[in-house]
């Protein structure tokens, strides 16, 4: 998903995505494990989104510190 459409989600999506993303995460390097993911570039894809994510949740809260000053 790009960044611009993960900015337009709110607080409570992004984390159920995160949440989903580690979830499939653990799922991918399980089967990476006993060689049977045939596509590696989903776990890396999938690190780099939830890396996204969180960049954008630390925003959102360092955001709405800053309204105060």
């Amino acid at each position: 998903m790009k960044v611009n459409d993960l900015r337009k989600l709110s607080d409570k999506d992004l984390l159920s995505r995160l949440v989903d993303n580690k979830e499939s995460l653990q799922k991918y390097r399980f089967q990476k494990s006993i060689q049977q993911l045939e596509d590696y570039k989903v776990l890396s894809d999938l690190r780099k989104e939830n890396a996204r994510i969180n960049t954008i949740l630390k925003e959102k809260t360092l955001d709405k510190g800053n309204i105060d000053g």
